[in-house]
């Protein structure tokens, strides 16, 4: 609902219909109806890594329609084991490796949700086994093998899916269709950030997810799908990048800020809330990543673009905050707001009502119905591989330019990469 009752897509006399020059090359959000579909069609699901993630998804398409099962698992972990047979199918074939899944003739779907550094391999073997894949962010923590599942995606003909679920968020959506109806003009330039809340910073810290030989950097493995948005958004491919950061929080030092807090309503110590199946001290834990960083992009259509992600946030956002020629858009996900205003004397803030809120504004729900309407044939959803690929390169260049301390050139990644 934008200002007093005009819908949120629904055109204004005082805002132009066409889109706008900046956002034309950015992918079409429209689904297209596939004809033909076959309504007694069935589908298996064999889930390759059954953490968290690797169960919601799966339980999100079942809700969807009962034509779709879990059929097969596979995890290390015989906690996560447990818990997909009890929240997902209690009749799944269990297997003690991934192969298992990827080879089972009721198998048609793979879904990956593994260790980052194993999506390349398992993705490869589903595609090489004639599955269609979907796969939890990031594609892989190389470009090597990143290329790798390109090239075996090309050559199988499957269907893949990536779990960019910002892009299926309401809440970004409708951003996309102010952008897209031309309320702003012209993108020029836009601030974005995920600062996440101190138990969450936490549990990262002490998670899988610290070590980048399991993970890859945190930019890739926790904002690769902030990168993809801007991607979207900006329609257009990254020109050169700057970056800083570092781990200076999450440090043996700073261990005292556990007692300083205290402990939660059940009891639970600060930065240790979240649990995990590892679970270490978020303090004193071998890691490789930073817990802070700030970025810079340029875009080829001359858009420029800063990110900021921290994980020690009193105040946690997924802030959005967007300069056109004729207008901005300011956004932040975690308390569902939406606002823009038009450049011009009598123009004031219209305020869109806010229906997603949380980390991911409601982009499981959807996306779980989507993946389901493609896997039965109906719909074909975005992002795929391509878009995927598309964010790890600037995710790449960024974290080298952080490294280096240098402007880096995307140019050459781009080519690299193929695109």
């Amino acid at each position: 609902m934008i200002g007093r009752g005009a819908a949120d897509d629904q055109a204004r006399p005082d805002l132009p219909s066409i889109r706008s020059r900046k956002a034309a090359g950015v992918f079409s959000i429209v689904k297209r109806r596939r004809a033909g579909a076959d309504r007694t069609k069935t589908v298996g699901m064999g889930l390759v890594g059954c953490g968290g993630m690797g169960r919601v998804i799966p339980q999100m398409v079942q809700r969807y329609d009962r034509r779709i099962v879990t059929r097969a698992v596979f995890d290390p972990d015989q906690r996560s084991l447990a818990a997909a047979l009890k929240e997902v199918n209690p009749q799944a074939r269990v297997y003690d490796d991934y192969r298992g899944v990827v080879q089972d003739p009721d198998v048609d779907w793979v879904m990956i949700a593994s260790w980052n550094a194993d999506h390349c391999a398992q993705t490869v073997a589903a595609f090489e086994a004639g599955k269609d894949v979907f796969c939890q962010k990031p594609l892989a923590t190389t470009l090597e093998d990143c290329l790798k599942m390109k090239t075996a995606w090309e050559k199988s003909g499957r269907k893949f899916v990536i779990g960019f679920t910002l892009r299926f968020s309401p809440h970004y959506r409708k951003i996309r269709r102010l952008i897209d109806r031309g309320v702003i003009g012209d993108i020029i330039s836009l601030e974005f950030n995920e600062t996440l809340d101190f138990n969450h910073g936490g549990f990262i810290m002490g998670d899988w997810r610290r070590l980048t030989r399991y993970a890859g950097t945190h930019l890739l493995e926790k904002c690769c799908h902030d990168i993809d948005l801007l991607n979207w958004l900006i329609g257009s491919p990254a020109r050169r990048v700057a970056s800083f950061g570092g781990l200076d929080f999450f440090v043996p030092e700073n261990e005292k800020q556990i007692a300083r807090i205290g402990t939660d309503k059940k009891g639970r110590p600060a930065y240790r809330t979240w649990g995990g199946l590892i679970d270490k001290n978020p303090f004193t834990s071998d890691k490789d990543i930073v817990d802070n960083q700030v970025v810079i992009i340029e875009y080829e259509n001359n858009v420029r673009a800063t990110f900021h992600t921290n994980c020690n946030a009193a105040v946690p956002e997924r802030r959005m905050y967007i300069l056109g020629s004729e207008g901005a858009i300011r956004s932040n996900l975690l308390t569902g707001s939406i606002e823009y205003r038009r450049i011009g004397f009598r123009q004031r803030v219209r305020r869109l009502r806010a229906r997603a809120r949380g980390g991911h504004g409601g982009g499981n729900a959807v996306l779980g119905k989507e993946l389901g309407q493609y896997m039965l044939g109906d719909e074909e959803p975005t992002p795929g591989l391509i878009d995927a690929l598309k964010a790890s390169v600037v995710c790449f260049a960024i974290d080298r330019a952080m490294d280096s301390g240098e402007v880096v050139e995307v140019g050459p990644i781009w080519r690299q990469a193929g695109l």
